[in-house]
């Protein structure tokens, strides 16, 4: 690549085909993420205690102060042990999509059980969900776990829904997951673009329990039922690394070396689909995170960076997703190498949202997204 670049700060290059870099050489994922923690969240420490006394003041009337999303990695596991003293009533929601690990599972039942919140696990439709993963093999786009990301926010908001909560609180954050470019990923709540895809490429199983989160269902959350997702992380001091260490020692919590391993989906996807189809490296964009949060350095990153991505378990995760989505090598090296597509290929949420948007002109308080 005669125009390889790699920014002197992070260790986001020009894999990231919209990454710009400035006259230090510094790039733009670097100067959002300085934005943030010094513009954005520079009372976050001020601001927690607030917010959790208006989860409380609102939660008065309903069955739940919260629901709290769990996946059993770093990121919500450290959220649920946060909150365990804040006196919330938290009923934890775990999204099974039938790709959990070993790692996953444990740490959801061990946690949960130890701090004695109550847990509701949300099931897949396993076949209707591989219909549509599927679909997205197919189809040659780049965001392939949409299918499990889209229908984790849909289940959260059907719990909520059901079960009355007016406040979901994720792992979400900006410390370990600002760096993030948009041309590796997709909006995972485009309920349009993903029907779309399954309408020219899925095989016609019918996704009728399938969380999808219209636009009309998202308009009634938002606006009706008020229901409000928070990331809190960003308003806790949050080291990944030292998160880690205390709850292993507190909860016999089992870490899980991948980003997002917690899915054995999602880690054969990133860690082998991304890099052999897509020439993505997306421990660049993990990493540079923990380098400007100060949990590594540049150079132990870069050192990191020389060692195989996949090197343990391609062969151990290929046979079970081939068998569990019963699809054999032939299919799947024919996927692999059909054109690439780009979500915007297919239809989608922009239009009608900028449609939504303007309606704001004229209804005050009009929400498109109650996420902060």
């Amino acid at each position: 690549m005669s125009n390889y670049k790699v920014c002197k700060n992070c260790v986001m290059d020009t894999s990231d085909s919209d990454i710009s870099f400035d006259s230090e050489g510094i790039c733009n994922h670097c100067n959002q993420y300085n934005f943030l923690r010094n513009v954005e969240y520079k009372n976050w420490n001020k601001e927690f205690q607030s917010i959790i006394d208006r989860i409380k003041k609102r939660g008065k009337s309903h069955p739940y102060d919260c629901i709290v999303g769990c996946s059993g990695g770093t990121d919500s596991s450290y959220m649920l042990h946060k909150l365990k003293d804040c006196g919330l009533r938290v009923l934890a929601v775990h999204y099974n999509s039938g790709w959990n690990s070993e790692e996953a599972n444990h740490n959801v039942k061990s946690m949960t059980d130890i701090i004695g919140v109550d847990l509701y696990e949300f099931t897949v439709n396993f076949e209707e969900f591989r219909a549509l993963q599927i679909a997205y093999l197919k189809a040659g786009v780049i965001d392939l776990d949409i299918p499990i990301d889209h229908a984790l926010y849909g289940s959260l908001y059907q719990v909520a829904r059901d079960k009355n909560v007016p406040f979901i609180l994720t792992g979400h954050n900006f410390e370990t997951e600002c760096v993030m470019p948009n041309s590796w990923i997709t909006d995972k709540l485009d309920s349009r673009n993903i029907m779309d895809i399954y309408k020219q490429y899925g095989d016609g199983t019918s996704l009728k329990s399938y969380p999808m989160l219209t636009l009309w269902k998202k308009f009634l959350n938002y606006n009706i039922r008020k229901i409000e997702m928070i990331f809190i992380l960003n308003y806790l001091d949050y080291d990944k690394e030292k998160a880690s260490e205390e709850m292993k020692s507190i909860y016999g919590w089992e870490r899980v070396r991948v980003k997002h391993g917690e899915s054995i989906w999602t880690r054969f996807y990133q860690c082998h689909i991304l890099p052999t189809r897509f020439g993505i490296d997306k421990r660049r964009a993990h990493f540079s995170n923990l380098i400007l949060s100060g949990v590594m350095t540049r150079d132990e990153v870069l050192l990191e960076l020389e060692k195989p991505i996949y090197k343990d378990k391609l062969e151990e995760d290929k046979k079970i997703i081939f068998d569990k989505y019963r699809f054999n090598k032939v299919e799947f090296d024919q996927w692999m190498t059909q054109p690439i597509r780009k979500h915007s290929d297919f239809k989608d949420e922009k239009s009608l949202k900028k449609w939504y948007s303007n309606l704001r002109n004229f209804i005050p308080g009009l929400n498109i997204s109650t996420r902060h």
